[in-house]
């Protein structure tokens, strides 16, 4: 399964933040035009620690397991593009298993 957290967005933009539900295994995002920048911002805790963690998104899949995430939002930087392109960003889910 499948959650779209962003659907052809062209332009910087930041998205709200959503709280995990547990099963988010990964996220990708495509395409990023040249110059473009697209993050995953989240709020990750456990062991009695909390921060902020920010990770670059490509096409690739990148895979969440292991961080205990508490919620999360899209960012799309796109203040230095060469060429601008609509960005769609989707997390894949574990139907339903929760990690």
């Amino acid at each position: 399964m499948r959650r779209l957290l962003a659907v052809a967005v062209n332009g910087s933009w930041t998205g709200e933040w959503q709280y995990a539900q547990g099963n988010e295994s990964s996220v990708r995002a495509e395409p990023i035009g040249m110059g473009e920048e697209v993050w995953l911002e989240m709020r990750v805790g456990g062991d009695g620690t909390r921060g902020t963690l920010k990770v670059l998104l490509t096409a690739e899949p990148l895979p969440l397991m292991g961080l205990k995430v508490e919620a999360y939002r899209v960012v799309k930087d796109a203040s230095r593009a060469i060429s601008s392109a609509p960005t769609t960003v989707e997390m894949m889910l574990n139907n339903g298993k929760v990690r």
